[in-house]
């Protein structure tokens, strides 16, 4: 099956994930098979990741059914499989498959006394020879050493002995720590992957580690992380879920006005709450912005033309505060292109961006800012609009998303990739003619966000046709 080779270039990037940390059972709450392996991780798990590496599992035909849409795909898996074999020796049929079993699950554990973590891999092989040989073959090629043993039913695959015993000598599991179960409860329940990370845990290595996430907004604190992966006929689906515990709750959902009043035919879109305070916006903006606000692309005569719609407590200071901070950020971008050599084929840009104007209107509380004239006059007129253009209702039906969000991105790929393929060729650098048979089959990009009470909820669905 053509899912193999993307699935063995998987399992060896998990194993080169495993090597790079050694440098230094129940289900899912979903009541799914995938993530068994938690039965065995360690309750104080930083992240746990799995991945279905049964090819004749629904989900990977589904991923062979759309690879069949996309022209490319025959060459593009030869490729990544031949990349396979050149880099690590391994092929898919003899080395990988028989090693793995129906599902790969990689373990994050706690730092260790050099600030590092570990990192344990667990499979139940179909053949436990194939396994060993695997092993053998990734030790050869990255001149490490790994270790193995059999916990409960498992096989866990380590860089180092303190891992393995971390799991094998673990008194609680993750699949019965509350957390895990919460995080996992509302994931799909026969995902192509599944990732969770302990939200303390993380900040915790994050820590050690140098760096951080993302402060959640009024000073809330992170809880937990959980996510998955599922292919359907019409596309992949991306689901997030945020835990989060105190500080500011986030705003309620809102329906959409703007749907109504937005042009159809927009070819991207992205509608925001501005008065929310998970919104981080830029400091050149601060105030500029208020209510339900809207910036989106649509095709202009000559150029997209992109326009926003906001509701900001004094209209005419926000438009002010607009065109001093798109002057600025054009004057950079052109000054930017221009100095780009014309042989990189975007040395006309400079000039492009320099054509560029801000027009503005204000009616009553709205304030529509535009780069084209006709952007406002579209968006006042009485022509159709985007809550009934055809893509927009089939793209965000597709996405499951629903009336109420705390905001959403659109973007109509099937009518923007030719536009953006346009823009390439007009700064001199066209698209080969593989490539863009190849973005063909791509029809929208739907992701939102919904919340209740201290929870988060994300999704991305990218449609294919």
């Amino acid at each position: 099956m053509r899912a193999r080779t993307i699935l063995g270039a998987a399992a060896v990037t998990v194993a080169a994930v495993l090597l790079a940390g050694c440098g230094g059972g129940s289900t899912t709450g979903s009541g799914g098979d995938l993530g068994a392996g938690a039965s065995v991780a360690p309750a104080n798990a930083v992240a746990f990741v799995a991945v279905d590496t049964d090819v004749s599992s629904s989900q990977w035909q589904a991923v062979d059914a759309l690879l069949q849409k996309f022209p490319g795909h025959d060459a593009l898996l030869e490729k990544l499989e031949q990349s396979l074999t050149k880099k690590t020796s391994l092929d898919w049929t003899t080395d990988v498959q028989p090693a793995l079993g129906s599902e790969l699950d990689l373990v994050v554990l706690p730092a260790t006394s050099n600030g590092k973590p570990d990192f344990v891999a667990l499979v139940q092989p179909g053949d436990a020879s194939k396994l060993d040989a695997l092993v053998k073959k990734i030790e050869a090629n990255s001149g490490k050493t790994l270790v193995t043993a059999q916990v409960s039913g498992w096989t866990a695959i380590a860089g180092t002995q303190s891992a393995l015993d971390a799991v094998s000598g673990a008194s609680t599991s993750l699949a019965d720590s509350n957390t895990y179960q919460d995080a996992t409860s509302k994931l799909a329940t026969s995902p192509l992957a599944t990732v969770y990370a302990n939200g303390a845990e993380a900040m915790q290595l994050l820590g050690t580690l140098g760096t951080s996430l993302p402060t959640p907004a009024g000073g809330a604190q992170l809880q937990w992380v959980s996510a998955d992966v599922v292919a359907a006929s019409d596309g992949v689906k991306v689901d997030g879920y945020v835990r989060t515990n105190g500080g500011k709750a986030p705003a309620a959902p809102y329906t959409s006005t703007l749907v109504s009043k937005i042009p159809s035919g927009a070819l991207a879109v992205a509608d925001f709450d501005a008065t929310s305070s998970s919104v981080s916006l830029p400091k050149s903006l601060s105030g500029a912005l208020g209510g339900e606000t809207a910036l989106y692309v649509s095709a202009g005569s000559e150029m997209p033309a992109v326009t926003l719609v906001t509701h900001p407590s004094d209209p005419q200071a926000a438009a002010d505060a607009l065109d001093k901070a798109v002057s600025g950020a054009l004057a950079g971008l052109g000054s930017a292109a221009g100095s780009l050599p014309s042989s990189g084929g975007l040395g006309g840009l400079g000039s492009i961006l320099g054509n560029i104007h801000l027009y503005h209107d204000v009616v009553g509380d709205t304030l529509v800012a535009s780069t084209s004239q006709q952007g406002i006059a579209d968006f006042e007129g009485g022509g159709p609009k985007l809550g009934d253009d055809a893509a927009f209702k089939d793209g965000t039906s597709a996405a499951g998303m629903p009336a109420e969000t705390n905001g959403f991105v659109y973007v109509n790929l099937k009518d923007a990739v030719p536009l953006v393929e346009g823009l390439v060729s007009m700064v001199g650098k066209g698209l080969p003619s593989a490539t863009q048979a190849n973005l063909a089959p791509l029809r929208t990009a739907t992701g939102y966000a919904t919340s209740a009470g201290d929870e988060l909820h994300f999704s991305l669905f990218v449609q294919i046709g």
